[in-house]
């Protein structure tokens, strides 16, 4: 009996030494992952510009830890760059807990298509402008469908045509993985912006609808984007598209 009593509480004491251990070595892998979608309008980061064309990004995540690096590239089906952002990303929130804080700034390229000056044809060259970006990403997970959460990304021009700063804010819900078969799930994330570019306002509603089939690779994807009330070049009434997604995890690399 006293040997069966020593037996159990060894096994208590090291379960928890075996969960941080795992913990730690979770820690010290880099972890890969990552996607490629195609639509047939890109939609910004900011939803409430688009492409008005086709186009393909690919996203990719390095983490390690609690820092991760983030490039996110979209191409026109043209195969002219859109965007690249090379984002930086920190989370604050120790793991496991239902309050999650991420912090992360990255250099954006936004690629635009102008006229080439002085000549009658209808030539055209591509400018790039630069930006610096923050962004701070607070969220609590309710239940293991439904997160709420703020979003807050500033970004700065760095080049003297571009705009000045911009602001971003926004209040959203993540409602996924609800089960609508055996094999099927569905995700919604609606969320209410407000944007200011250069003291000029907008107010917006926008929303990610998204389809997944256990046994089938690609993800579906549907994005809306309506305008209330806005005072922002650019800013189009309603806009829409539809993304097929194939995501894909590289796994582990242990050092």
């Amino acid at each position: 009996m006293k040997n069966a009593i020593v037996y159990l509480f060894c096994l208590l004491l090291t379960q928890p030494l075996s969960l941080y251990s795992q913990e730690l070595q979770d820690d010290k892998a880099t972890q890969i992952s990552g996607s490629i979608g195609i639509t047939n309008n890109g939609i910004s980061i900011v939803p409430s510009f688009s492409l008005e064309k086709p186009a393909s990004v690919f996203n990719m995540s390095i983490s390690k830890g609690r820092f991760s690096f983030d490039p996110e590239l979209a191409f026109s089906l043209e195969a002219k760059p859109w965007y690249s952002l090379f984002w930086f990303r920190y989370n604050l929130s120790p793991k496991q807990s239902k309050f999650s804080m991420n912090v992360g700034t990255h250099l954006g390229l936004n690629f635009v298509s102008i006229p080439l000056p002085r000549t009658q044809d209808s030539l055209q060259i591509q400018k790039t402008d630069r930006y610096w970006v923050l962004e701070l990403f607070p969220r609590y997970q309710i239940s293991k469908h439904l997160t709420m959460g703020i979003y807050f990304l500033r970004s700065h021009g760095l080049n003297p045509a571009t705009l000045n700063a911009l602001n971003f804010v926004t209040l959203y819900i993540d409602i996924s993985e609800i089960k609508i078969s055996k094999k099927a799930t569905v995700g919604i994330t609606p969320q209410f912006y407000y944007l200011n570019i250069d003291g000029k306002e907008g107010y917006y509603l926008t929303s990610e609808f998204s389809l997944r089939m256990s046994d089938f690779p690609i993800i579906f994807k549907s994005t809306i984007n309506k305008t209330f009330e806005s005072k922002v070049e650019g800013s189009k009434p309603f806009l829409w598209n539809i993304k097929l997604v194939y995501p894909f995890k590289a796994g582990k690399l242990r050092p």
